[in-house]
C-alpha cells in the first residue's frame, strides 16, 4: 500500500522525467496522464502492483531498472518507453458504490497494442520505431498472430525492447502481494 505522500513522489517523478525528454508532444502525454486515472490506479487486480498507485508505481519501477542497462540507448526512448508501455491500463477500473475495483470492457485486445494507440492516436505523440516496437511487444510477442511475427522479431533484435522487456518482468515479480 503507498501512502497519498508516495503517490505524489511517483506523479511529480514520472512527469519530471517525461518533461525532461524535451519531445514535441510530450504535454499531450502529461495531460494524458494526469487527466486519466493513472497515477492513482492499480497495475492489476490479480497480479503484480495490485493497490492504489501501483501502476505509476511500476512503470517508474520498470524506467529505474532499465535505465542502469540503457548503455547506447538514447535517454529519452528509455524514459517513454518504460513510463508509457502500460499507459492503457489507466481507465480500465472502474470501481463499485464500495469502491472495490472492477475491470471495465477492453475494445482493443493486446495492453501492448491498446498503449501504442493511445500514445499515437489519442495523444498525438510521435514514437520511434524502437520505442513503438518496445511498447507494442513488451510482454514478449509469445501469442502473436502470424502477420504480426516478422514485427517480433524486429523488436526481439532491438536493444530497447530487451531491456524494457526484461525491467517489465523484473519489476513485476517485485511488485507481488505476499
Amino acid at each position: 500500500m503507498l501512502s497519498k505522500e508516495q503517490i505524489e513522489a511517483n506523479k511529480s517523478t514520472i512527469i519530471r522525467l517525461l518533461n525532461n525528454t524535451n519531445r514535441e508532444g510530450i504535454e499531450n502525454i502529461i495531460k494524458y496522464l494526469i487527466k486519466s486515472d493513472f497515477f492513482n490506479i492499480y497495475s492489476s487486480l490479480t497480479r503484480h502492483h495490485n493497490w492504489p498507485g501501483g501502476l505509476a508505481q511500476h512503470c517508474l519501477g520498470v524506467y529505474n531498472i532499465a535505465k542502469k542497462h540503457a548503455e547506447g540507448i538514447a535517454p529519452d526512448s528509455v524514459i517513454i518507453a518504460a513510463i508509457l508501455h502500460d499507459i492503457c491500463k489507466a481507465g480500465m477500473l472502474k470501481y463499485d458504490n464500495n469502491g472495490t475495483p472492477r475491470p471495465r470492457k477492453v475494445h482493443i485486445y493486446g495492453h501492448g497494442r491498446r498503449s501504442v494507440k493511445i500514445i499515437e492516436d489519442v495523444c498525438h505523440f510521435k514514437l520511434t520505431d524502437e520505442e513503438r516496437l518496445a511498447i507494442r511487444w513488451h510482454m514478449g510477442g509469445k501469442h502473436a498472430p502470424d502477420y504480426a511475427r516478422h514485427e517480433v522479431e524486429m523488436a526481439h533484435n532491438s536493444k530497447l525492447w530487451k531491456i524494457i522487456h526484461s525491467a517489465d518482468h523484473q519489476d513485476a515479480a517485485l511488485g507481488k502481494r505476499i
